[in-house]
């Protein structure tokens, strides 16, 4: 009996307001939605990737080396350590862009290092799509599968190298080099097309470790650089691979989940208010149910038992959101990293994500609905349960607007600042319009200061600086002696972005990048003394500055003349152009030199382009489900202040006031509130959003991050929120015409 009470009275209040049950259920959809999204990335991503890092057998410790080396040593040395499982050395060769072509496309422009190599013997494989070990038959290559789309390259196009001429066999996933942000691509060849290819390119060593379990790699690392064994070039960690591999698609799931998480929270705050607007609605009917004795724990189950059926509905529908939007958001990184091992755990995760929060939601309806016990039937009857602060659902819409706007510029800012030409300082290049890389090669030097002098004579060059990174021995205050990656060059030109102090400026000076200082605890003040000319010499340092290639550890040393030639890594120069020069006609001029010549805007986007695509994505996803946000939130806001003014709207009504006047009246109210929120928002939006972005950039070597901040798209933000805003309280308002004159004197109907 008592159920089949429930059971109509429920369905009476659905059917009674059919706004605040659409409502409720949307908040729960929307609220999962978004969490269950999250999971479903996050879990695909790191499977996926671990999978491929599996099938793959990535090594745990790389060091590249440019020179001659000694495979004996590098054998007795592996032999001896008791963490090295295995270990082989896998030949790379370093190719001019200016002579590599995919189909019709030249790769002169591109911004990756790209090279080929033959299959690893023993681990370090490149797998084709389906993450098994392709088979390289001659003449043919298997390219990068990013560079699938990024060139149009279809299986059967021709690769050229130089004049050789390879057929595109398959794509390959490199768990090394997958990554647009990795620097460097590797295509993959036959031994024999390999040695026939030799003579094009500089070749690199690439002395991989697999290490046992449990091993210590900070203890090898110190072994291997106290066994001076070869180390001209970055030495890379299989967790700094794992991490440049999320980093790209790891930045949109960031941003969901940031996203998530606040609106979870306007979603908990507007079932707060719209379950005390309900009850206050309907305190009549708890007073009388009081009064003749039904149980404060059956009024409440009475209430719960009406959300429960909308929580789990509600619930339901995110999770089939979340799958619907989890295809298109995730079919880059299904690409570049295939499907995890266990393609049914994603999908676990996002159902135990939405049993979470349902669980969040219904705990945080019940105590809401312990109000039920605080309230008397006295006071239910006498309506001073009504009694309350009316402008708390005003100060909601600040809130609410202040938070949705914070959501959409916080994207809408990160994907400016990324694709702004200066965000290079933040990766530690120089904020040049030119960029021009010399590749190692017998005559690499020569040309290089073939290229210097000629910058020098060029009446198109506004400014330019050449640079050379050396792999240099270190020997710290505390006897530790180690190799650094060294650019020498004069670093007030062209400044990278320093968090403390400056760039060195004289003799005797140099800067360390963030990630380096922290491991080895030097700041500005400290000194290093550094190996120059077979002598060490004091070096004092100057400065902390942002740099997130090469691993993020690297240091800059002035030098007024780039004359060491011992265990030279690369070369590169920095132009800026006068006005009048032709930037074209300039850039391939040097190129015919020898040089690798790119804008750095071009840059950017051949190293940033999949991460801006996946950050302009979640921008827009920000900006529908913000302005969803807005739209509904603020209506029902609208919605319970009328309802709390309803008798004092009767009144004006009764008084002679029209329809019109009042809504104009109401909504005029409304507008400062929507200003304060939308203020809010694109302030903490701008200030602390980008304390939220720095810090995530901050673990990768990136800090000092500030927004590059675009205008457009700040007043696009405004605009659209102000916009929903706007059309949120019209069409809420529109309820005022419902209202009779007569029912200030003889109550509702």
């Amino acid at each position: 009996m008592k159920d089949n009470i429930y059971t109509r009275m429920t369905k009476e209040s659905w059917r009674k307001d059919r706004f605040s049950t659409v409502g409720f259920t949307a908040f729960v959809a929307i609220s999962v939605a978004m969490i269950s999204l999250t999971a479903l990335l996050f879990t695909n991503l790191t499977g996926a990737i671990d999978y491929l890092m599996e099938k793959a057998k990535t090594p745990d410790y790389l060091q590249m080396h440019t020179g001659e080396i000694n495979a004996d040593e590098i054998k007795e040395f592996a032999l001896s350590q008791p963490e090295v499982a295995d270990y082989q050395i896998i030949k790379f060769l370093n190719l001019e862009n200016s002579i590599l072509t995919l189909g019709e496309q030249s790769l002169l422009n591109s911004t990756q290092d790209n090279g080929i190599s033959a299959q690893g013997d023993g681990f370090d494989f490149m797998v084709d799509l389906n993450n098994e070990l392709p088979k390289v038959k001659p003449r043919e290559v298997f390219v990068p599968v990013c560079y699938e789309s990024l060139y149009h390259v279809k299986i059967g196009d021709d690769m050229g190298i130089g004049d050789r001429k390879l057929k595109v066999a398959g794509f390959i996933r490199d768990s090394q080099m997958n990554s647009m942000m990795a620097s460097s691509k590797r295509f993959l060849v036959c031994e024999e097309d390999y040695e026939h290819l030799k003579s094009l390119g500089s070749e690199e060593y690439l002395i991989e470790f697999l290490f046992t379990e449990d091993a210590d790699s900070n203890a090898f690392k110190t072994a291997y650089e106290n066994a001076n064994l070869p180390m001209n070039g970055p030495t890379i960690t299989r967790p700094l691979i794992k991490m440049m591999n999320t980093l790209s698609d790891g930045i949109m799931i960031m941003i969901i989940l940031m996203i998530s998480a606040l609106v979870l929270l306007i979603s908990l705050v507007c079932i707060r208010f719209m379950l005390l607007t309900r009850v206050a609605a309907e305190a009549g009917e708890v007073g009388i149910m009081k009064a003749i004795g039904i149980s404060g724990k059956d009024i409440k189950n009475m209430f719960l038992r009406r959300y429960n059926p909308l929580v789990l509905a509600g619930a339901g529908l995110g999770v089939v959101i979340s799958i619907a939007a989890f295809w298109p958001l995730s079919a880059q990184m299904q690409k570049l990293y295939g499907v995890s091992a266990n393609g049914f755990s994603k999908f676990f995760y996002a159902a135990l994500s939405a049993v979470f929060i349902g669980a969040i939601i219904v705990l945080f309806v019940l105590r809401i609905l312990k109000k039920l016990n605080e309230m008397t039937a006295l006071k239910a009857l006498t309506g001073r349960a009504e009694e309350g602060k009316k402008k708390n659902n005003k100060l909601c819409i600040v809130l609410v607007l202040a938070i949705a706007v914070f959501l959409m510029v916080i994207p809408s800012n990160l994907y400016t600042t990324l694709s702004a030409p200066e965000f290079v300082t933040y990766m530690g290049i120089g904020d040049g319009e030119i960029r021009m890389d010399m590749r190692q090669g017998e005559s690499a030097g020569v040309d290089f200061d073939k290229i210097g002098k000629r910058l020098s004579e060029d009446a198109d060059v506004k400014e330019y600086a050449l640079y050379q990174t050396n792999s240099i021995p270190v020997k710290l205050s505390d006897g530790t002696n180690m190799n650094m990656l060294m650019e020498q060059g004069d670093h007030r030109k062209f400044p990278v972005t320093y968090s403390r102090g400056c760039a060195p400026a004289c003799e005797g000076e140099a800067a360390l990048s963030y990630l380096l200082s922290e491991e080895l605890g030097l700041y500005p003040g400290d000194e290093i003394f550094v190996k120059v000319a077979g002598e060490y010499e004091k070096c004092k340092i100057t400065g902390i500055y942002s740099d997130i290639t090469n691993g993020g550890k690297t240091a800059k040393l002035f030098a007024k003349h780039l004359d060491n030639e011992e265990n030279v890594m690369w070369r590169i120069a920095y132009v800026t152009l006068t006005e009048e020069a032709n930037r074209r006609d300039f850039m391939d001029q040097y190129a015919a030199m020898g040089a690798e010549v790119v804008d750095i805007v071009s840059r950017i986007r051949g190293t940033y382009g999949p991460t801006l695509r996946q950050v302009r994505l979640a921008s827009v996803l920000v900006k529908m489900v913000s302005f969803a946000i807005i739209l509904l939130v603020i209506m029902m806001f609208v919605r319970m202040m009328i309802a709390n003014q309803r008798n004092m709207i009767s009144i004006k009504k009764a008084m002679g006031f029209r329809n019109l006047d009042i809504k104009k009246s109401f909504r005029k109210s409304c507008l400062p509130y929507i200003l304060a929120g939308i203020i809010i928002g694109t302030i903490s939006g701008c200030t602390l959003g980008e304390r939220i972005c720095g810090a995530a950039l901050k673990s990768l070597g990136a800090v000092g991050f500030q927004f590059s901040l675009n205008m457009w798209s700040v007043t696009i933000n405004i605009l659209l929120g102000g916009f929903a805003a706007i059309l949120a309280v019209y069409l809420g308002s529109n309820g005022i015409k419902n209202i009779k004159a007569v029912e200030c004197c003889r109550g509702r109907e």
